[in-house]
């Protein structure tokens, strides 16, 4: 995985350097020198023992309605939530995640709607989402990153180092051979 990274981190110096000869040879005057981006902390993805699940909860004296009084957030609750925080409209996040507005539709009227992971994915990026809070989202449409998916591990490298620009995303994912948003 530390590979993927590095090459991920190669590819985007390489094109930033590529950039910047463009720029000078444009601008040789006034040329600001882009920031390189930091190195992806893979201890963020590393395996971590889950703590808090459902067998530690359950006891066996509880029932079914017990556990339902426990649910989360749906992921079309969560959605709409973080889309209010952030404050952006509802056509600005879907249009930012490559959305269609019929598909946005259904899932703001059905509060248990399930998309698919890369629509979840997009919305990640959409909403300048952390990796934790990608996290969250995520897991509230019953999905995780998974550092065995190269789509994973590259959307999670572009939201540790906070960039958030869908056309460099889907650059260095067709790179790698994966589909992009």
């Amino acid at each position: 995985m530390k590979s993927i990274f590095d090459k991920i981190t190669k590819f985007r110096k390489k094109r930033a350097e590529k950039k910047a000869l463009r720029k000078e040879s444009l601008e040789e005057s006034n040329l600001a020198e882009e920031a390189l981006p930091e190195e992806f902390d893979v201890s963020t993805m590393q395996k971590t023992k889950i703590q808090k699940g459902m067998s530690s909860t359950m006891l066996v004296n509880r029932n079914i309605a017990d556990l339902m009084n426990q649910l989360e957030e749906t992921f079309s609750q969560r959605l709409l939530r973080m889309i209010d925080e952030r404050g952006m409209s509802e056509s600005e996040a879907y249009t930012k995640a490559y959305v269609d507005h019929r598909h946005f539709s259904k899932i703001r009227k059905d509060v248990n709607y399930v998309p698919n992971k890369k629509t979840v994915l997009a919305f990640t990026i959409a909403l300048e989402l952390s990796l934790d809070k990608a996290k969250d989202l995520l897991a509230s449409a019953g999905f995780a990153l998974s550092r065995s998916s190269k789509t994973d591990i590259i959307v999670a490298y572009f939201l540790q180092n906070k960039i958030y620009d869908m056309f460099e995303i889907n650059e260095v994912l067709d790179v790698y051979g994966q589909p992009v948003f």
